[in-house]
């Protein structure tokens, strides 16, 4: 499950305190500009560069009282979960706030203007209301923004550990689904192998045996890759049916037609096209059932920048299937959602004594997929190893 209140680091904190410091220089260099014009316009010698000096001390107290509070919503970022709360304790903290910082700025004016401390009680009993009023409305300003710019920054930290987990939850859900499909087609294809074994067929057996060499290879290979190419798919599903061609012989029959093009360029999930084929042929030989030839056909074509694939085989709503059968398509199904959303679908139909396939997913090219998917995984390292760091700490 997603953090619901993921954990500052301290690059943010070093953020939140420059923004705090940028708002305020600029709001000290405004004040300090509007008391040189006034100077200038009574005939005063002000300097800007004297205004600012003057300025500068006066603004401290309400620059301390925001980085304290960056601080606190640091430290403390579980606040932000609950608005009411900390809204009503940040009206509060204003009169507390006016509190401590008015003897602070009657102080400091004092000490930028060259005054005795002798004169201090009777400055501060005689500061105008109107200086409070405008501190309040200052305050409560600053206040207001860094709240709500702690509010946006909260939710944009949500937002992206929502986005982790969600993106790391189709990557289990990905890797779990290609993991049901690899020890089915294993299953599947020694039960082949078996087959031939028992015919007594030794020249069949040991060519399906290279055969199954070659398939375990791309198999093996092929898992451990996010993306491969669709002509790697294509060998793939070839081998496999010319395996299976050799236990059934001419009661399988196989009709492919592939639409020529560069399909080494594009990219493919692997084991995405097989388990189809594999259940088209399980359909077909049980529906044929010994008394004819089991007719398969495959069609694949490129349509703009989508692949088309196009598979029939028989079907006999009288036969009953074995147990297992249509795994293949359930799970091409979720992997398809998972990886391309609803740019990709499945979709089948029934014509008379027909089992109809129809595939389509969009083609991107391969060197891409692969540079797109090794850059996401660096950046996943790195963001690992920060977090790692972030909770060990620093190491003496």
């Amino acid at each position: 499950m997603p953090d619901h209140n993921p954990r500052p680091s301290a690059r943010s904190l070093r953020l939140d305190l420059a923004v705090v410091l940028g708002f305020w220089t600029l709001v000290t260099l405004g004040l300090a500009l509007s008391s040189y014009l006034d100077a200038q316009r009574a005939g005063g010698a002000m300097t800007l560069a004297r205004a600012m000096a003057t300025m500068v001390p006066l603004m401290l107290p309400q620059v301390s009282f925001s980085m304290g509070v960056a601080w606190l919503l640091h430290r403390n970022s579980h606040w932000l979960s609950r608005p009411l709360p900390l809204l009503l304790g940040a009206v509060a903290v204003i009169p507390v706030y006016l509190m401590l910082a008015t003897p602070a700025v009657v102080a400091l004016g004092l000490w930028t203007r060259g005054k005795p401390w002798s004169e201090f009680a009777a400055a501060l009993s005689s500061w105008a209301a109107i200086n409070v009023w405008v501190d309040t409305m200052t305050a409560s300003a600053g206040l207001a923004l860094q709240i709500g710019w702690a509010f946006w920054r909260h939710a944009q930290a949500q937002r992206e550990a929502a986005l982790r987990a969600n993106a790391e939850n189709l990557r289990l859900r990905l890797t779990l689904l290609q993991g049901q499909l690899e020890p089915h087609f294993l299953f599947n294809t020694l039960n082949s192998i078996a087959a031939l074994v028992r015919g007594a067929d030794r020249s069949v057996a040991l060519q399906a045996l290279n055969r199954l060499s070659e398939l375990l290879r791309y198999a093996l290979r092929a898992s451990q890759q996010r993306w491969v190419s669709v002509a790697d798919e294509l060998r793939f599903v070839e081998d496999y049916v010319a395996l299976q061609r050799l236990r059934f012989g001419d009661s399988l029959r196989w009709d492919a037609q592939v639409e020529p093009g560069d399909w080494a360029r594009w990219a493919c999930p692997p084991l995405l096209l097989q388990p189809l084929v594999e259940n088209a042929v399980r359909y077909g030989l049980e529906a044929a059932d010994g008394e004819q030839p089991a007719e398969l056909r495959l069609l694949i074509r490129r349509e703009a920048q989508d692949l088309v694939l196009w598979l029939s085989n028989p079907r006999n709503d009288a036969t009953h299937l074995m147990g297992g059968h249509g795994l293949g398509l359930a799970k091409t199904r979720e992997r398809l959602q998972v990886l391309y959303g609803l740019q990709a679908r499945i979709g089948t139909e029934l014509p008379e004594g027909r089992f109809e396939l129809l595939l389509r997913l969009p083609l991107d090219d391969l060197d891409a997929a692969l540079e797109a998917t090794r850059a996401e995984e660096a950046k996943e390292s790195t963001r690992n190893e920060g977090r790692d760091s972030h909770a060990h700490g620093p190491h003496r």
